[in-house]
């Protein structure tokens, strides 16, 4: 079977932000859909255009799977008292959430930073196509997630072009972070996750992950497990 892009567009922040708020206060879908629409035109976006990046918004923020929804509300929840830093982690949650695509990239480059401390579009390129077949859907997609990225200052352009170094790390209080711990163990993406390894999540590499083991084992949702003599996993409990 095909895998599923989806994320095939350049979405900026400030898009994003507006998604977000908009899927919070609204009374319904098409109340988000008619004001994203109008965002977009203002942007100087095609019909065409609009169409597919509502498409790539909707899908993160809005219409989100049943069995997702009570991460969804706990995201909206957090919206209100989040700064800006926070708001990424709650984006870049979303985004994982929604699109295999996105977090395979963002494991990708976030390996490469760790090996040489910058990543390049022909290496990124080169390790996307390898999982999600050299299609032209897959090379058209991958550049436009990598340009979301460095709206969202994930990543940063360098003097080379195509050559990208990793922005600042966001930090975010601990409630954010285990609800990003959550996303992480309920997307498919693992069932568990090394304890004294969180801070150096590939997936997660412009996210400053300090979270504590206690705050850990006290939460209501994740619990740590011991495997082994001397390793202990995050799970979900």
């Amino acid at each position: 079977m095909t895998q599923y892009i989806g994320f095939d567009r350049k979405i900026k922040l400030t898009w994003l932000e507006a998604t977000a708020w908009q899927t919070a206060t609204a009374e319904d879908e098409q109340q988000v859909r008619d004001y994203l629409d109008r965002v977009l035109q203002k942007e100087g976006l095609s019909k065409r255009g609009r169409q597919n990046t509502l498409t790539v918004l909707l899908r993160v923020w809005n219409l989100v799977p049943p069995e997702q929804k009570s991460l969804q509300e706990q995201a909206l929840n957090l919206l209100p008292s989040a700064d800006s830093d926070e708001r990424l982690w709650l984006h870049w949650g979303m985004s994982i959430l929604a699109y295999p695509f996105f977090t395979d990239i963002a494991s990708i480059i976030g390996r490469l930073l760790a090996l040489q401390g910058n990543a390049s579009l022909e290496q990124i390129s080169r390790r996307v196509a390898d999982k999600w077949g050299e299609r032209s859907t897959v090379e058209w997609a991958g550049p436009r997630v990598i340009r979301s990225m460095v709206d969202w200052d994930a990543l940063r352009d360098t003097a080379t072009k195509g050559v990208y170094v990793a922005g600042p790390k966001k930090p975010a209080r601990e409630k954010i972070q285990l609800w990003f711990l959550e996303i992480l163990l309920k997307s498919n993406l693992t069932t568990a996750l090394p304890l004294d390894q969180l801070e150096h999540l590939a997936c997660a590499f412009p996210l400053e992950i300090t979270i504590s083991a206690p705050a850990i084992y006290f939460s209501d949702t994740l619990g740590i497990e011991r495997q082994g003599l001397d390793m202990d996993l995050v799970v979900v409990k």
